[in-house]
């Protein structure tokens, strides 16, 4: 493209700079589900009974309204969270494509691969959409 003017060695320390922080992100992403997972555990039940929820010979609740909001939560924070995490794959992926197809001399590719990086990223999760 006529007025790219790219910077290999500037665009290296970008992209590995990122993809640092992007692994730093996953490691946060496991700890949110992690520190959800033991909120819903430790939120208690309410028991039509009373009581808390194991009294009167009733079946004891698997977990209480607490629990089940943070699932619900979890599963929309999990989506988005796997959307950034696609999204910020592509992107990478297409710097590099587009930088060397630029180096390479192929201006076209390179817009093309810039291009593709926009593209809304297909997440495929198991569960979601009645898959």
């Amino acid at each position: 493209m006529p007025g790219w003017d790219l910077k290999p060695q500037g665009i290296s320390g970008v992209l590995k700079t990122t993809g640092e922080t992007a692994s730093e992100l996953e490691e946060h992403g496991t700890a949110f589900g992690d520190h959800l997972t033991s909120a819903a555990t430790s939120a208690g039940t309410i028991s039509a009974e009373g009581g808390g929820g194991g009294g009167g010979g009733g079946e004891q609740a698997a977990g209480g309204l607490v629990a089940l909001a943070l699932s619900q939560y979890a599963e929309r924070a999990s989506r988005d969270l796997q959307y950034v995490a696609a999204r910020a794959g592509m992107s990478l992926q297409g710097a590099v494509d587009a930088t060397t197809a630029y180096l390479n001399g192929d201006e076209e590719m390179a817009a093309q691969a810039q291009r593709a990086a926009l593209a809304e990223p297909r997440l495929d999760m198991p569960g979601v959409d009645g898959e």
